[in-house]
């Protein structure tokens, strides 16, 4: 009975931020939710959509805050097939926490990786580069150059690069580098490019005769003569 009411409060103060959305009111709300033992309604708020897109991001943010509660409720979720809609997120939140669990999540990014879904497959590429293997760097592969989305493709790039920080393996490096190349030659996405670049350069050590800003502001100018130095580079680094 008494979590019902402490529940109720909560509820009864978001029902007054939503008719006076305060920030300072909102960062309050969102501290003592993450510090309270209300799993399952902090998790609620996520899928809310009466609530302001920031807002819900901000809760999202915070919902690791309740550690392997959290881990716990989202595996639940997914084991029993629930907010089919909102798996993706799960699998993304799960991959920013995922500690005592590690092994269960990692098997469903791997699942969710060849999904029909976009969403799905873009949320389990990013987490497979925080918690991957090596074991994982085919997926990488067949989603860099074949996937049909630019952000899947993108990601894939991104998620070898993010393993390799991890351990920074030349074995690793070897299979991205022979990926990237192929990538390069075949890529015409300028996000894709400038992502596959970015990585060549943080694993290669190099700059590639361009900036990270003109990376990320897709100079296309700039991006096609840094491509030209990429494969040089590739083929250079792959005879070595």
């Amino acid at each position: 009975m008494t979590d019902k009411k402490e529940v109720g409060l909560f509820e009864d103060w978001l029902k007054r931020i939503v008719e006076h959305p305060l920030e300072a009111e909102k960062r309050r709300f969102i501290w003592e939710v993450m510090r309270s033992p209300f799993v399952e309604f902090h998790y609620s708020l996520l899928k809310d959509n009466s609530l302001d897109e920031q807002f819900r991001r901000d809760l999202m943010h915070r919902f690791n805050e309740h550690g392997e509660k959290a881990e716990t409720l989202l595996l639940s979720k997914l084991d029993n097939g629930e907010d089919k809609d909102f798996q993706a997120d799960m699998i993304f939140l799960l991959g920013k926490m995922s500690k005592k669990h590690k092994a269960t999540t990692l098997a469903y990014a791997r699942k969710f990786a060849e999904s029909k879904n976009i969403y799905e497959r873009d949320r389990a590429i990013i987490v497979l580069g925080w918690i991957g293997t090596m074991e994982d760097t085919h997926i990488f592969e067949n989603h860099l150059l074949q996937d049909t989305d630019m952000h899947c493709r993108a990601w894939s790039a991104s998620s070898f690069m993010q393993l390799w920080f991890k351990e920074e393996s030349e074995m690793l490096k070897q299979k991205a580098f022979r990926v990237y190349k192929i990538a390069l030659a075949a890529e015409k996405d300028y996000f894709v490019l400038s992502v596959i670049l970015s990585a060549i350069r943080e694993m290669g050590k190099t700059k590639l005769g361009i900036s990270q800003t003109a990376l990320d502001e897709l100079d296309t100018e700039k991006i096609d003569a840094s491509k030209v130095k990429a494969l040089r580079f590739l083929d250079k680094a792959l005879k070595s």
